[in-house]
């Protein structure tokens, strides 16, 4: 019986809380598309400690405790993962600067061309050269357009990774 209760006692908390936790955690500055799953661990912490929390300290103000808490680890954990992303953006634009200085040598991207096979060599031409609609280039070839368009996603992408090796340290030359 006992364990009826804790279970009721917890969701008349829930039910006269929940909007207000969620406005709380809001007006912290989270997202709004985090807000519900912020209040959701705030929920279980309270549940799991809930017989630390003090008879003489109303659940709301027991939770606010929590979502503050719960809502600096997330700012924390954001302020970091912006970090990382701004570090992987550098490298990514390093990446393609050294790509993209490498393609003002037509030699780099000339003995990538060369290594591409016949019908790649086609498509590349017809596309970027004379400037044909992946549809024309697909009656020419006897493709559809949609294979086309995925052949020539592949040839860029070997295209890059060949100029990508070119222009490595210790890369051939």
């Amino acid at each position: 019986m006992k364990r009826m209760d804790e279970a009721q006692d917890f969701e008349a908390v829930l039910r006269e809380t929940q909007s207000v936790l969620r406005a709380y955690i809001a007006g912290m500055g989270v997202p709004l598309d985090v807000v519900d799953d912020l209040a959701q661990d705030v929920y279980l912490e309270y549940y799991r400690g809930r017989e630390r929390r003090p008879a003489d300290v109303e659940p709301i103000r027991w939770l606010k405790g929590i979502a503050k808490n719960l809502c600096l680890n997330y700012f924390r954990r954001s302020k970091r993962s912006a970090a990382q992303q701004q570090e992987a953006m550098a490298v990514l634009l390093e990446r393609v600067s050294s790509t993209l200085e490498s393609l003002r040598e037509p030699a780099q991207l000339d003995g990538c061309l060369e290594r591409l096979p016949g019908r790649s060599r086609e498509m590349i031409d017809a596309r970027y050269r004379d400037g044909k609609s992946s549809e024309a280039i697909g009656r020419s070839l006897g493709m559809t357009p949609e294979a086309v368009r995925i052949g020539l996603l592949r040839i860029r992408a070997a295209l890059r990774d060949c100029l990508e090796r070119r222009v490595a340290p210790g890369g051939p030359a």
